[in-house]
């Protein structure tokens, strides 16, 4: 699945990190691509897959996630509820 993220789209995280737990809206910040550093911890540790770094509110550091442990807040990926108040016609 293709999620075509951008920088500044909301998604929800899947995975949980030891400083934000699973469920947390987060925003994109800049893309990550296989091979590109992830200076954490103070080792640089090479990007396995595509992802994105992420901000959180609360957290004062972006946070590195893969692409595929987010979900998109947006689009085709709007809760249910959502769309199905955008199709009601107005009264």
């Amino acid at each position: 699945m293709t999620n075509n993220f951008k920088p500044g789209d909301l998604a929800l995280t899947l995975i949980s990190l030891p400083i934000l737990p699973t469920g947390s809206v987060v925003e994109l910040y800049k893309a990550i691509n296989p091979g590109d550093n992830l200076n954490c911890a103070r080792h640089p540790i090479p990007a396995m897959r595509k992802g994105w770094w992420c901000a959180h509110g609360v957290i004062g550091d972006r946070l590195p996630f893969a692409e595929t442990s987010l979900m998109p807040l947006r689009g085709d990926f709007a809760p249910e509820q959502q769309k199905a108040k955008e199709a009601e016609p107005c009264a």
